[in-house]
């Protein structure tokens, strides 16, 4: 397979270097400084299990669009949610007149990105996506290291029997990785199933500098997680998606049982870059809102950690 990876941070370079190294023909979009060094040095992947390093292909978004997009199979975009929306009216435009035109395959944070991709592609070509169990965060420029066991959720939004061909071909090519890949028959409730556990633990880990593990394990802070996680579930209903308090609880239950992780929210603090909150605690602030209700958990955590990061960072 031709893929395309937008974004080489800890989701992007994982999947580009893993699909490298089981043939395909990859090629990194990236802009920045992590552009410059990748367009004279090696990507590294490494992971407790595997280390995978090798020169490849990156390009910025420009160079991109100068190629022809009949070449390429998928195109897999992993940055920020809040880039969504300016990739896609460029994507867009750049294969209005293609005969032939790639898979788009979000593996974002949040559960708006592949309703944004639904007003700028072709809807039978949009392939929503989420990462599970692992931990990808990037140590120096062209070095990501990973940890857990890796799994895969995909899933089309309008389902067809061309996409679902791509689908079982894209599963075959990761089966033959050291991860797992699950095809979903409805990924909107998998990406909100993930949006509960997103809820509960980015922000206020952020907030706090603190793992999610001890956070769920202190008796205090783990009822604020819930709290979070049952706003997360509840404000689905205002979308159609339904989750119920059992279904938080199941989620709960299940990041007890999860590895201790250091979110990506708290990351980003680090690196000074923008936060996802108006991808992830925003949009259950808002979908509450719809149902009549607060989310005082979601709003106080979110809002605090807002101020005293803007702070932070106008005080440099």
């Amino acid at each position: 397979m031709n893929i395309v990876v937008i974004g080489a941070g800890g989701i992007g370079a994982f999947y580009g270097m893993i699909l490298h190294d089981v043939g395909c023909s990859v090629k990194f979009v990236a802009r920045g400084e992590n552009l410059e060094y990748l367009k004279n040095n090696s990507m590294k992947m490494t992971h407790p299990n595997y280390i995978i390093e090798d020169k490849i292909d990156t390009l910025s978004i420009e160079e991109l669009l100068e190629l022809n997009p009949e070449d390429f199979d998928a195109i897999i975009i992993a940055t920020k949610a809040m880039s969504t929306q300016s990739i896609s009216k460029s994507l867009a435009l750049w294969t209005k007149d293609a005969k032939k035109i790639p898979y788009y395959i979000s593996l974002q944070n949040g559960v708006q990105n592949e309703d944004v991709m639904l007003k700028y592609y072709n809807n039978d070509y949009v392939i929503g996506g989420l990462t599970r169990l692992i931990v990808s965060h990037t140590v120096s420029l062209g070095h990501v290291h990973c940890e857990g066991e890796v799994q895969t959720l995909i899933g089309a939004l309008n389902h067809t029997k061309e996409n679902s061909e791509f689908l079982n071909r894209l599963k075959d090519v990761l089966d033959k990785t050291q991860t797992t890949t699950i095809l979903c028959e409805n990924i909107k409730l998998e990406l909100w199933n993930k949006l509960i556990i997103n809820n509960g633990v980015n922000a206020i880990c952020a907030l706090l500098q603190e793992e999610s593990g001890p956070l769920i394990r202190d008796e205090k802070t783990s009822k604020l997680v819930y709290g979070l996680m049952s706003e997360a579930a509840y404000a689905s209903n205002a979308v159609g998606i339904n989750l119920s308090q059992e279904d938080a609880n199941k989620m709960f239950e299940l990041m007890t049982t999860f590895q201790s992780v250091k979110p990506s929210m708290w990351v980003d603090t680090e690196n000074n870059r923008d936060l996802e909150l108006d991808d992830i605690c925003g949009v259950v602030i808002k979908n509450c809102e719809k149902l009549g209700v607060d989310a005082p958990y979601t709003r106080a955590i979110s809002t605090i950690l807002e101020f005293s990061y803007n702070k932070k960072r106008k005080s440099k």
